[in-house]
């Protein structure tokens, strides 16, 4: 009976080993143990990681915010939980929650224990909720999402923000003449145009068909006009392979907190349809008093 016991136990173990992903450093942090089931999580043997520190297996444009909390927290010998994005030996990334426990006596911190769950599947769904299949940006649904939050923040901070809503010229066009091979390729060209232009808070997303909508977070209405221009100028100065150069109309509001979000879109939408009544190729900005 003993040795059924002592046989189960190893076999709990063995199976453990090989279902759970875990890690194990010492103090300062490098790598003594992984799992079985870590080797197959990460792709590496357990020879090509012990000596080293987890960084081999961090993904490039890891925040070092989130590094220097981590460390922060386990240091203090608390147990640290979060999301962590890495990279398997292949190069693909690879998502996971960790949660590292520090293994310590009395006075001393030995080491650190971590185990994995990985959750790229459940990530991929919702970056494929989120996003719009052929450019990769917000979809609409995100877009309404994030408004909705840009509001309530502007209203409790007492701050504004400004809509950019804008419009492909002659599309229609450009898609009967090209094709709609090369309408899709011009969306995906002007996605990462304007992307590259616009600051890292900007919130862009496609609104649909050749409409993109872009929230501007502490913005007026005149600094967004000058972002606007900048845009409109990056668009009409590409190449995009056509007879003709290509061009946005383009229309601003500016938060006002006794608007719906949906009139705020409106106005954006009446702005650039003004821009298009007045020759296209324009910005201008919502002047409630013109309609």
């Amino acid at each position: 009976m003993i040795c059924f016991t002592s046989k189960l136990k190893r076999m709990r173990l063995k199976v453990l080993n090989h279902i759970l992903f875990t890690l194990t450093t010492d103090k300062n942090g490098i790598i003594v143990d992984v799992s079985k089931g870590f080797e197959m999580l990460s792709g590496y043997t357990s020879k090509e990681l012990i000596g080293k520190t987890p960084r081999v297996l961090s993904y490039l444009g890891t925040p070092r915010e989130l590094i220097d909390d981590l460390w922060s927290t386990i240091s203090d010998n608390e147990t640290w939980y979060g999301e962590i994005k890495n990279r398997h030996k292949s190069g693909k990334a690879y998502w996971n929650t960790v949660r590292i426990e520090p293994l310590a006596d009395r006075e001393h911190i030995l080491g650190y224990f971590a185990i994995y769950t990985n959750i790229t599947t459940q990530k991929e769904l919702v970056r494929q909720a989120n996003s719009d299949p052929l450019t990769g940006i917000y979809n609409r649904s995100k877009l309404n999402l994030l408004l909705t939050h840009e509001v309530q923040e502007a209203y409790q901070d007492e701050s504004t923000f400004s809509l950019l809503f804008i419009d492909l010229d002659h599309f229609k066009l450009i898609n009967d003449h090209y094709g709609h091979q090369k309408g899709d390729q011009i969306l995906v060209d002007l996605t990462t145009i304007i992307r590259n232009a616009l600051r890292n808070s900007d919130i862009f997303g496609r609104w649909g068909g050749e409409e993109f909508l872009i929230i501007l977070p502490s913005t007026d209405a005149a600094s967004a006009f000058l972002i606007a221009e900048k845009l409109r100028h990056c668009i009409q100065d590409h190449d995009f392979v056509l007879e003709d150069s290509l061009t946005i109309s383009i229309g601003i509001s500016e938060y006002d907190p006794i608007k719906s979000i949906d009139e705020m879109i409106a106005a954006a939408d009446e702005a650039m349809y003004q821009a298009k009544e007045h020759g296209r190729n324009k910005t201008i900005i919502y002047d409630k008093g013109s309609k």
